[in-house]
This record gives C-alpha cells, sequence and structure tokens, in this order.
C-alpha cells in the first residue's frame, strides 16, 4: 500500500454545528466561523455571514482571495477592473470570486436579510472576524443595528493586513 507522503501527518478537522464561535460584525451582520484557519494549516477558511439590507462593508483591500456564495438573497459588488469600476448582483446559488489585493465593496441589496458564505485563500477571514467582531452566543440578528467599535475594527484592519481602499473616477 502507497501513502501520500505530504498528508499522512495531516488530520481531518471536523465542527459540530452547535460548536463555532459567532461575531456581530458592524452592529448589522452576524459572522459564524465554519472552517477557521487554524483548521487547515492557513490554507482555507470559511464563515457564514447574514446580514440586514443595506449592510456591508466600504471599499477595501484584502491580502486573500475571497470567493462567496449566496444561500438567500441579493448581493451587489463593486470591483474594481483595470481602472473601472465593474457592478455584479449575485443571488442564491450565484459565486462571486475576488483576487487578492482587487479593490471592492459590497452590500446585501434584496428587502430581506442575505445569508452568504465566503472562504478566503489562504485563510485569515476568520480572524479578522474574530478580532473585529463582538463575540455573541447565537448568530441572531440584532431587531436594531447596534453600535459598533470602530477602533477595534481599524485596529483588525492592521493586524490582518486590510486596507481602505477608493474607486477610480
Amino acid at each position: 500500500m502507497t501513502t501520500n507522503q505530504t498528508t499522512t501527518a495531516a488530520r481531518a478537522s471536523h465542527a459540530p454545528a452547535g460548536d463555532r464561535p459567532h461575531f456581530l460584525m458592524l452592529g448589522s451582520v452576524t459572522v459564524s466561523t465554519l472552517i477557521a484557519g487554524a483548521q487547515t494549516n492557513g490554507e482555507l477558511s470559511l464563515v457564514e455571514l447574514t446580514g440586514v439590507p443595506g449592510s456591508g462593508p466600504g471599499p477595501h483591500l484584502d491580502p486573500w482571495r475571497e470567493s462567496f456564495y449566496v444561500l438567500d438573497g441579493e448581493l451587489t459588488f463593486r470591483v474594481e477592473e483595470a481602472g473601472a469600476v465593474r457592478t455584479i448582483v449575485a443571488r442564491h446559488g450565484d459565486t462571486v470570486s475576488i483576487p487578492q489585493g482587487v479593490g471592492h465593496a459590497f452590500s446585501v441589496t434584496s428587502s430581506k436579510a442575505a445569508r452568504f458564505l465566503i472562504s478566503s485563500t489562504p485563510a485569515g477571514i476568520d480572524a479578522f472576524f474574530a478580532d473585529a467582531g463582538e463575540p455573541i452566543d447565537r448568530p441572531h440578528l440584532p431587531s436594531v443595528p447596534s453600535a459598533f467599535d470602530r477602533e477595534r475594527l481599524k485596529k483588525a484592519f492592521v493586524a490582518h493586513g486590510l486596507s481602505p481602499y477608493s474607486f477610480p473616477t
């Protein structure tokens, strides 16, 4: 029998459904860590988000590739490509993948909350949300968006290599 020497020391990971950390971002988005970077030797992380209409980050640059899968609702992305801003509307079942270092922003544009997955390669988005968000017991959106700690968000941006971005005009 032959074994793959590169994976003999690797271990599969399993995170039971009720055993995950959850965070509240920007007072209006819940984030649940599904696969942490620590589980994949830093190769990948996967988070599930639920955001209220109008929620989402402003233009920024990430130090990883972000890939989105829309479970429910609608997201509208703005992505800088070749000096112009492209708009992408993603709905249930759609995917969007944004390369590392590409300026982008997105928001929930459905009339109800949107639910979506984001994977990052390499891993990192899970650790960013853990540092930027407020820990919560369950991933339930507040009935009224709460205030959030902007300084905490700024520190997490710096710690994880994200940066604000301005789209070309």
